[in-house]
């Protein structure tokens, strides 16, 4: 499947570059539910994310003066990679790369002999690489493409990590052997996407690149950087999970005797009321807290989460209720879109948190019961040797304060930025958080 278009950008309404895109399935109804989870697809997730990045040119009555911009969307092989040497067929990274002027290619496949594929080399150019966080995807970015897409002088790229959003989801194999330490598991799964990144770099011939990651993206682009010092300009880290160190006094306890039903069932439960308290939070019902408070960790909850079961998993074991259950979601956490866009929102959420699970199984191993990461970054940022800049929301449920004690003990330039919005402050206040990542982009 492929869709091209060429037209000039008009600010005041939506790109109109997928012409033939079928209309989402609106949330509305039970049968609507039961359609979406009927049709799902690996077509239908590449319907989602196309609506999502349609919306990239925001509603506005004018605009400035502004660059027309050519996106590609690309399947990369990254199967050079010694950990995919087991898989039947090469693995692929979804990415979407923003030039200019605007010509979008949908959902092709790599080609080496394309020259139009070969990234722009130029002395004046700089390359910015964006890494979305866990259970999401690149489309999360789409209100933010087109302003940094204006910055003189930069190429944009964005991709899902092996194993989540539209890239392939080869069957996860990483689990804890009964003679491996936690420390062994996390080196080899920060391995397997670290080494994925570099070789959708080789592929798309990037020298050097800007990485942006958010909360696990954020996790994983460090490491990136870690590893890659000299491939690596500035790493921007945008609420980035796995910083702070576990409190000392985390209770915990031992696995429960209940059903693995009865366990989904209080997961379930679980899973609801903290999306209710995120979107809560997110609206201002709540106030911020500017610590994270010790929190006792369920037995029921330690045995799922050691069994990798995951928020992922339960939407796709439910069923058609699944839908409902991203859509009750989607509709609290982003009650200030408009009704349209958090359709478009809601659909390609559950297109990619639906799709068979492969890469969100790294999260056990990343982090502990508690959201706490079993190797925090806190100290191996002491090591990082490029300049690295943290942003929060004003109201993100991620310690920032946590940053701020890291970057006293880094021998490179930091920045701790907060900016108004959630955890996903780039879609709370878009025009707020890119006015940040503009200003670090031309710095």
């Amino acid at each position: 499947m492929s869709h091209s278009t060429t037209a000039d950008i008009d600010p005041s309404s939506h790109l109109s570059l997928f012409p033939t895109l079928p209309a989402v399935i609106p949330p509305t109804t039970r049968l609507n539910f039961l359609k979406n989870w009927w049709q799902r697809s690996a077509t239908s997730a590449g319907h989602a994310e196309a609506r999502l990045l349609q919306r990239m040119v925001p509603r506005l009555p004018s605009l400035p003066a502004y660059q027309p911009l050519k996106g590609r969307s690309v399947q990369v092989p990254v199967g050079d990679a010694g950990y995919v040497n087991t898989f039947i067929l090469t693995p692929l990274l979804n990415s979407t790369s923003i030039t200019s002027p605007l010509v979008w290619d949908y959902n092709t496949t790599w080609d080496h002999t394309d020259k139009n594929n070969v990234a722009a080399h130029g002395k004046n150019t700089q390359n910015l690489v964006i890494c979305h966080g866990y259970g999401a995807g690149l489309g999360f970015f789409y209100k933010n493409f087109f302003a940094l897409g204006q910055v003189p002088g930069w190429n944009l790229y964005a991709i899902d990590w092996l194993g989540m959003g539209r890239s392939s989801r080869p069957k996860w194999t990483i689990t804890k052997k009964s003679k491996q330490t936690w420390d062994d598991i996390v080196e080899e799964v920060e391995t397997h996407f670290v080494q994925s990144l570099e070789e959708w770099r080789k592929s798309v011939g990037l020298e050097k690149m800007t990485l942006m990651g958010h909360s696990l993206g954020g996790y994983f682009a460090t490491c990136y950087s870690l590893k890659y010092p000299e491939r690596v300009e500035k790493l921007i880290l945008v609420s980035p999970a796995g910083v702070s160190e576990p409190p000392k006094d985390l209770i915990s306890q031992e696995p429960p005797d209940k059903t693995p039903q009865e366990l989904l069932e209080n997961e379930a439960e679980e899973l609801g009321a903290s999306m209710q308290a995120e979107a809560a939070e997110s609206a201002g019902q709540q106030p911020p807290t500017t610590t994270r408070p010790t929190r006792r960790i369920p037995s029921w909850a330690r045995y799922l989460w050691d069994h990798n079961i995951t928020p992922m998993s339960i939407v796709r074991m439910i069923g058609p209720f699944g839908a409902s259950l991203v859509n009750t979601y989607t509709s609290r956490r982003f009650a200030h879109l408009t009704t349209e866009e958090q359709h478009d929102l809601y659909d390609y959420i559950y297109q990619i948190t639906s799709s068979t699970g492969s890469g969100e199984y790294a999260l056990a191993a990343i982090l502990s019961p508690g959201a706490y990461a079993r190797k925090p970054l806190f100290h191996r940022l002491a090591k990082l040797k490029v300049p690295a800049v943290f942003i929060y929301g004003t109201q993100d449920w991620m310690d920032y304060q946590a940053a701020e004690e890291a970057s006293k003990k880094m021998q490179v330039s930091t920045k701790v930025i907060r900016t108004p919005g959630g955890h996903h402050m780039y879609i709370d206040d878009p025009e707020a958080f890119n006015r940040v990542m503009v200003e670090e982009m031309k710095s």
